[in-house]
């Protein structure tokens, strides 16, 4: 997240995130959510999901940025060899909430240097907590430590876009 929308913002998105899918009501609402509408399917991508569930931040600018980043997931690796940092957290989510006794979910970041992996385990994110968790941890590059590209990288990147050669 870190270069790509503000620090504030991932926070914010982090508290959306570990409100929505906590111990309890939250959970048995997204449990429900889930079985009637399979938002966490091959149906919609981490972005439609989210969109879906107003998981977005209150500024449209950081919003376009951060359905940006959640594109960006696809090109992640995981813990899982073969899927996409993308596809791990919707298949996480979609396997936990259907599950016969699914967990709460807490999602955090690491450092993307430490792992450059998402992750998905079980766990106690929450030290004064005895409830087991489903952890999604995405890795991050904390603000203006991501390379830059270079003048001729980025024109080569617009012509493509723009279906030319630049």
């Amino acid at each position: 997240m870190g270069d790509m929308i503000l620090d504030s913002t991932t926070a914010h998105i982090l508290y959306q995130l570990n409100t929505r899918f906590g111990a309890g009501d939250p959970l048995k609402e997204m449990v429900a959510i889930q079985k009637e509408f399979a938002v966490f399917s091959s149906k919609y991508s981490l972005q439609q999901a989210y969109r879906i569930l107003h998981i977005v931040p209150k500024d449209f600018r950081q919003r376009r940025l951060w359905f940006r980043f959640l594109d960006t997931l696809k090109d992640y690796p995981s813990d899982r060899s073969g899927v996409s940092g993308h596809d791990r957290i919707v298949a996480a989510y979609r396997d936990n909430l259907e599950s016969r006794e699914p967990l709460p979910v807490h999602t955090t970041t690491h450092l993307a240097k430490d792992d450059e992996r998402v992750t998905v385990k079980r766990g106690r994110p929450i030290v004064y907590e005895k409830q087991d968790y489903l952890v999604i941890s995405i890795p991050t590059i904390p603000s203006g430590e991501a390379a830059k590209p270079t003048l001729a990288a980025a024109r080569a990147k617009r012509g493509a876009r723009r279906g030319s050669a630049a």
